[in-house]
């Protein structure tokens, strides 16, 4: 996989709740990264992957994966360009990157983010 899906987003319509759940059931000690209101669990030494948590822009639920890509304009061309769209334009994540949410032909939900180490 050339372009692996980095982290995972739990867009939660309550992150209070679900960041209680989370850490009750699971022991996630998500803390604040990029911004106060959104919080990241790191999955540490074990396999997995970073989990973010953060309130719903639509108030729905739902898991978004999250794919690491080198720039946003040549991803979001190429998702242009088969079918999908770009649903949430490219945003800037200080000290952190760019990200931005596209959806593929069937409307499935993808984060995209690029990385500005």
């Amino acid at each position: 996989m050339t372009q692996p899906v980095s982290y995972v987003e739990l867009h939660s319509p309550d992150p209070a709740a679900t960041n209680a759940f989370m850490s009750a059931v699971f022991g996630w000690q998500p803390t604040p990264f990029a911004a106060p209101d959104y919080l990241v669990a790191p999955h540490g030494d074990a396999p997995g992957v970073d989990t973010g948590l953060l309130a719903s822009r639509d108030g729905q639920p739902r898991a978004v994966p999250v794919i690491r890509v080198d720039g946003l304009a040549a991803a979001t061309a190429l998702v242009k360009e088969h079918g999908g769209q770009v649903v949430v334009e490219p945003f800037t994540l200080p000290g952190v990157g760019s990200g931005c949410y596209i959806v593929d032909p069937a409307g499935l939900l993808i984060g995209l983010h690029a990385y500005d180490v």
